[in-house]
C-alpha cells in the first residue's frame, strides 16, 4: 500500500475527493449531533473561558485574573462553571482574541463548526495516507471515519466546547510530515506539533522519541516553535504574561472529569460532587501523584530507550510517538477526558504500521483484547457521565469507576509498548508482508 506525500499526496485527495468527502462527513456525523444536541440544552463550558480570555486581553488585562474573568462574565452575562478560570498558555489567548471580538453565540458557532469541519477533513485524509484509496477497503475506511466521530472524547470536546478538534490538522499533520524522508518535512512536522503543544502542552512530548529516534530537525522544529510562541505572545501582550494560573494544574483535584493521576489519587481521599472516598483524609494527595506520574514517566521513558535501535526505522518512530503521546495524554496534571482525544492519532499510527489493510485480527488477541478495554473505559467513563449513579451506594465502586477514562488510555499505552517492544524478526517479517522503505517518502506498507 503506497503513502503518499508532499503534491503526491495533495493529487491523491483531489482524485478521490468524493470518498474523502463522504469520509469527512462520516467523522463530523457524531460531533455534529452532538453540536445540536449541546445548542438544544446547553453547556459548551470550557469555550466561555476561552472567549473571555480573549475578550480580556482587548481590555489590556491578563486572562489569567480569575476575579476579572469572573467579573467579565457577570457583566456579559455568562454563567458556566469558572472552576480554575484560564488555563492555558498566553498565545492560545492571543489566539482567541479575533473570536473575542465578534458576540458570545456568533462566536461559539464559528469555533466549533471551524473545530468540527477540521476534524472531519483531517481524518478523512489521514485515512488516505494511512490506508490508501484501494477500492476494496472503501467500507473499512468509512467504518474506521465512523469509528473516529464515536470515540467519545471527540464528540465530549464537543459538548464541553473544547479546543482538541480545532489541533487535530496541527496534530496529525505534525505526525505525518515528522515521519517523512526528507529532512524540511520534518523539520515542519516538528514546528506544527510545537505550535499544537503550546496550547494542549501534551503533544510536546513527541520531542522525547525525537531525540531517542535522533530526528533532530523534528525535536528542533517542536521546541522553537512552541518558544517561539510564547515568546511572541509575550512581545505582544507583556502585560498579561503572568501564567500563574498554569501553577493550578498540579494542585489536587478530584472533580468527575479530571483521568489523570492527579485525579485518580485525590478523589480516594478527597469528596466530590460525585464520588466518595474511600481513605477520607488519610493524606495528602500532592506527593502520591507526583511519585505515580514520574515513575509512569520514567518507565515509559526506559521503554523508548530500549526500542532506540528500532525508532530510527519509520515503523518504530511511529509507534514511539504513539506511545509517547498516549503517556503524555495520562500523566498530563489535571487531564481532562476530553483531552484523551489527543490519544486518536496514536491509535491512528498504530493502525498505519501494523495493520494498514484494516483487517485487526492481525495485531493477534491480546492487544484486540486490550484495544477493546480501551474502549470500553471510554464508553463506561461516558455513561457516568450522562447518568451519574449514586454516590452512596456502592461509594468504593463508583468512585474507581469515575476514572475508568484513565484505565482505558493506560490498556492503550501497554498496546503500545508491546507493539514497540516486538523483537526484531517479528518486526522483520511484518516488514517484509507489508515492506516498509527505510523512508517514507517512497514507502510502500
Amino acid at each position: 500500500m503506497r503513502r503518499f506525500h508532499g503534491s503526491e499526496a495533495i493529487s491523491a485527495v483531489m482524485t478521490h475527493r468524493r470518498e474523502v468527502l463522504i469520509l469527512a462527513t462520516a467523522a463530523m456525523l457524531m460531533p455534529l449531533i452532538q453540536w445540536a444536541w449541546t445548542s438544544a440544552y446547553g453547556s459548551f463550558n470550557d469555550f466561555h473561558d476561552y472567549w473571555l480570555a480573549g475578550k480580556l486581553l482587548l481590555a489590556g488585562q491578563s486572562p489569567f485574573d480569575i476575579q476579572a474573568l469572573r467579573d467579565l462574565a457577570r457583566s456579559e452575562n455568562l454563567h458556566f462553571l469558572v472552576g480554575s478560570g484560564y488555563s492555558y498558555p498566553l498565545p492560545f489567548a492571543i489566539f482567541m482574541v479575533p473570536f473575542a471580538m465578534l458576540p458570545f453565540s456568533v462566536s461559539l458557532n464559528l469555533f466549533m463548526g471551524i473545530s468540527i469541519a477540521v476534524f472531519g477533513l483531517t481524518v478523512a485524509i489521514w485515512i488516505g495516507w494511512a490506508h490508501g484509496w484501494e477500492p476494496a477497503l472503501a467500507r473499512r475506511r468509512l467504518a474506521l471515519a465512523l469509528a473516529a466521530g464515536l470515540y467519545p472524547p471527540v464528540f465530549g470536546s464537543v459538548a464541553s466546547g473544547q479546543a482538541n478538534l480545532i489541533l487535530m490538522p496541527m496534530l496529525a499533520g505534525g505526525l505525518v510530515l515528522a515521519l517523512s524522508g526528507e529532512a524540511g518535512r520534518r523539520a515542519m512536522g516538528g514546528v506544527l506539533l510545537g505550535f499544537a503543544a503550546i496550547v494542549k502542552l501534551v503533544p510536546g512530548i513527541v520531542v522525547v522519541p525525537f531525540v531517542i529516534g535522533r530526528r533532530w530537525g523534528a525535536a528542533a522544529g517542536t521546541i522553537a516553535a512552541a518558544l517561539g510562541a510564547l515568546v511572541a505572545a509575550t512581545l505582544v501582550a507583556p502585560w498579561a504574561a503572568d501564567n500563574g494560573g498554569l501553577t493550578k494544574l498540579f494542585e489536587p483535584d478530584s472533580y468527575f472529569t479530571n483521568q489523570s493521576f492527579n485525579g485518580f489519587v485525590t478523589r480516594l481521599v478527597n469528596p466530590s460532587e460525585r464520588t466518595l472516598p474511600p481513605f477520607e483524609h488519610a493524606f495528602d494527595p500532592r506527593l502520591p501523584m507526583l511519585a505515580l506520574t514520574v515513575a509512569f514517566g520514567l518507565v515509559t521513558l526506559a521503554v523508548l530507550w530500549r526500542a532506540r535501535d528500532r525508532m530510527t526505522t519509520p515503523r518504530g518512530l511511529a509507534l514511539g510517538l504513539a506511545l509517547a503521546l498516549v503517556a503524555g495524554v495520562i500523566g498530563a496534571p489535571k487531564n481532562s477526558f476530553w483531552n484523551g482525544a489527543m490519544a486518536l492519532p496514536a491509535a491512528g499510527l498504530l493502525l498505519a504500521f501494523d495493520a494498514a489493510d484494516l483487517r485487526l485480527r492481525s495485531l493477534g488477541r491480546t492487544d484486540l483484547i486490550l484495544l477493546g478495554f480501551w474502549l470500553a473505559g471510554a464508553f463506561v467513563w461516558t455513561v457516568l457521565w450522562l447518568s451519574p449513579p449514586s454516590k452512596t451506594g456502592l461509594p468504593v465502586v463508583v468512585t474507581l469507576l469515575q476514572s475508568s477514562g484513565l484505565y482505558g488510555l493506560l490498556a492503550l499505552w501497554l498496546v503500545m509498548a508491546r507493539r514497540l517492544a516486538l523483537v526484531p524478526t517479528v518486526a522483520t517479517a511484518m516488514s517484509e508482508a507489508r515492506p516498509v522503505a527505510s523512508e517514507l517518502g517512497t514507502a510502500s506498507v
